[in-house]
């Protein structure tokens, strides 16, 4: 029993001078590092031209100076089914290109819409001035726009909604009928959706998928390429027949 302790005893003393040498007495190999898979990002929604055509959609573009319409031949080629054109934005800027484009649409028979870009900077009855003095509105045209977007600084959603609804009031008076607005789903749902009249009329912007509302026009995508025209533009469908978008025109 003695000698076996012993011998236990100068097992332990080399083993102690072995780890405090930094020599290694066993060697572990450690687990290779675990691989975290790759996380695939969701999916924008994306609906191609083809998937419009096929399924008889109507469909459209908007455009304002910043588009480039470099062959008009090719454009009309594509056969859009309307167009919607900025006219004006705040109180005092009108876009240089409305009237040229404006004229040129309506001889090429597609439908025109026209739209004012709204700012939070003035109030709205002003930029109902500059608009209503400067847009076009003749027969066979589509309804007047109020396009509302988020800004970096936004008043509080009261006052959005007050000035919002002074412009809107100012078209009615003026044309009996309300503008379509022009916002995405997110601000429809911040500001518009339960203070705005049942007759006014949408166009959501969602690039996520099929907007959860009662919508008449979607802008699906900014990122269409289109015949005719320099770089990537919005694409926008119609809700509805060419019975219902006959409806819709003045």
């Amino acid at each position: 029993m003695a000698k076996r302790n012993f011998s236990y005893f100068i097992f332990i003393v080399l083993l102690i001078q072995a780890c405090s040498s930094g020599q290694s007495v066993v060697k572990v190999d450690a687990p290779p590092p675990t691989k975290t898979p790759a996380v695939n990002p969701q999916k924008a929604y994306e609906i191609t031209f083809g998937d419009v055509k096929k399924e008889g959609k109507l469909w459209g573009l908007d455009l304002s100076h910043y588009q480039e319409i470099v062959d008009w031949d090719k454009l009309v080629d594509q056969q859009p089914d309307f167009v919607f054109l900025k006219a004006t934005e705040g109180m005092s800027i009108q876009d240089n290109k409305y009237n040229e484009h404006y004229s040129k649409f309506r001889k090429l028979n597609i439908p025109v819409g026209s739209y004012h870009f709204f700012s939070y900077k003035t109030p709205g009855k002003d930029q109902a001035r500059n608009f209503l003095g400067t847009v076009n509105y003749k027969k066979g045209d589509l309804p007047l726009v109020l396009d509302a977007e988020y800004a970096k600084t936004m008043p509080p959603p009261a006052t959005v909604v007050k000035e919002l609804m002074t412009f809107m009031k100012a078209v009615y008076i003026k044309h009996g009928t309300y503008p379509l607005i022009y916002c995405n789903f997110k601000y429809y749902l911040t500001y518009l959706k339960d203070n705005i009249p049942t007759k006014c009329k949408l166009w959501i912007v969602d690039y996520r998928g099929k907007p959860d509302c009662n919508w008449t026009f979607w802008q699906t995508t900014d990122k269409f390429n289109v015949g005719g025209i320099k770089g990537k533009i919005d694409f926008n469908m119609f809700n509805g027949t060419r019975e219902d978008f006959a409806k819709l025109l003045r």
